[in-house]
């Protein structure tokens, strides 16, 4: 019995993970606030996350905040261009709302859709590129892109861990006390958990030895 609560036992370490993980989504949760930080964030959410999946001995606190200040002028970038894009989709989405010819409408919803489901998958990886890799901020969206595609069926999977938060807002909006509250202490950190034990398996391959 004693064991188990060794400091090389596998129910501490994996009680370390957890602990680790909700300590990085109340700080995810507290830097992105402004809004503007959010990219930084992100990028400091899985540059810890993919630590702790390769079982890289760290304190999780201070990483996030070191990784929030190294990353924060490229990540707030890049988070501001997706931003003003995605805002466009939308302005764009209303117009076509507002078409009295349906099937233009519906030609220009079906494109507008196509460039949100890429925006989508941009999301997906542009911030963890930035955390795991240097690289300009061009040649990251640009490899956001093309391993989106490349890595599709983890795409997928990444991309409804990623927007699961914002579904159970539409979905479950009457539970929204709950919905925030678990969002605030561990949804967050538990999604770049997942989500890093895939993207590291992509991201080694992109890796010289």
């Amino acid at each position: 019995m004693g064991k188990i609560f060794n400091y090389d036992s596998k129910f501490f370490a994996g009680m370390t993970k957890v602990s680790d993980t909700i300590i990085i989504n109340i700080l995810f949760v507290i830097c992105s606030i402004p809004i503007v930080t959010i990219g930084a964030s992100i990028t400091a959410l899985y540059s810890v996350s993919m630590k702790i999946t390769r079982d890289e001995d760290i304190y999780a606190a201070k990483e996030f905040i070191k990784q929030f200040k190294q990353n924060f002028k490229q990540s707030t970038i890049i988070w501001i261009i997706l931003l003003v894009i995605g805002l466009f989709i939308g302005l764009d989405f209303y117009l076509c709302s507002l078409m009295s010819d349906n099937t233009i409408s519906m030609i220009f919803k079906f494109i507008f859709t196509i460039v949100s489901v890429v925006l989508a998958f941009i999301l997906i990886y542009v911030f963890p590129l930035t955390a795991r890799f240097e690289n300009s901020i061009k040649n990251t969206l640009t490899n956001s892109i093309f391993m989106s595609i490349q890595h599709l069926p983890y795409t997928l999977v990444m991309s409804v861990l990623a927007f699961a938060p914002i579904v159970s807002f539409i979905l479950f909006s009457q539970y929204w006390g709950q919905i925030v509250f678990f969002n605030t202490c561990i949804s967050f950190g538990f999604i770049a958990y997942m989500n890093s034990i895939l993207l590291n398996k992509i991201f080694s391959k992109y890796i010289q030895e």
